[in-house]
């Protein structure tokens, strides 16, 4: 079984060897991750809850009773400081997952004039109606500062228009310019068939829980959400918890 598992599966399987659980009797994380398909100790630490474990796969979070009998489904809130203990660990997850990928597998838009004051990844998809509205707008989005890693994201998957798409702009001499041209639905120059990163991109957007596009993630792994207008962009990643008007 693969190591990134879905959250539906991660929740499952807990519930397949929790009514075989007798004893109250508290388990090792070693003891747990056998118990876990595809899932090693290093997994799974203490939950910020005394009694239970964190497992965590990828960017899917589960809690479990130390004794392996019960999982919580949901995230864990601390009250006194109202931070989202459960999106912060995935939060980790996320930048270790995206910060693994090689820029050279990107398209990137850089900032022509001035310093980079933050980088952006963004699971994209060339037919994307918002995605089409941010990219038309790349030039004052880099202007601001902001460099721009784009990861493909078709999001109806291989063996469609919107996949050939992305290969055909990944296969093209000037990738920036043919993302541009295909993002303003003009037509992709012949270019000759070659190895792409598209269905890696996909493969981790699904890991990391890409629901739609755009889907866009800040350094340190947060996900802003969708679209967003350039200052507004700005503004969120100047102060992550400044309300977005």
């Amino acid at each position: 079984m693969a190591k990134y598992l879905t959250l539906a599966t991660l929740l499952a399987l807990p519930l397949g060897f929790a009514a075989g659980a007798a004893s109250a009797q508290e388990i090792t994380k070693e003891e747990l991750a056998s118990r876990l398909n595809g899932i090693s100790a290093s997994d799974i630490t203490d939950a910020p809850i005394p009694g239970m474990y964190e497992v965590a796969v990828g960017a899917n979070v589960a809690y479990v009773t130390k004794d392996g009998r019960y999982i919580i489904r949901g995230d864990i809130i601390d009250v006194e400081t109202s931070a989202n203990v459960s999106e912060e660990t995935r939060a980790r997850a996320r930048a270790t997952m995206l910060g693994s990928v090689d820029p050279a597998s990107m398209i990137v838009f850089k900032p022509a004039n001035g310093p980079v004051k933050h980088t952006v990844t963004i699971f994209t998809d060339v037919d994307c109606g918002y995605c089409r509205q941010f990219h038309r707008e790349i030039e004052k989005v880099t202007a601001l500062g902001i460099e721009v890693h784009y990861l493909f994201y078709p999001r109806t998957g291989p063996n469609t228009e919107s996949w050939t798409k992305a290969d055909e702009v990944w296969c093209a001499a000037e990738r920036n310019s043919a993302l541009t041209r295909a993002k303003l639905g003009g037509s992709l120059p012949n270019a000759p068939a070659c190895a792409t990163p598209v269905a890696d991109h996909f493969e981790l957007g699904q890991r990391i829980g890409v629901r739609g596009t755009p889907a866009i993630f800040n350094e340190a792994g947060d996900l802003i959400g969708g679209y967003l207008p350039p200052a507004t962009l700005a503004k969120v990643l100047d102060d992550p918890d400044a309300p977005i008007e």
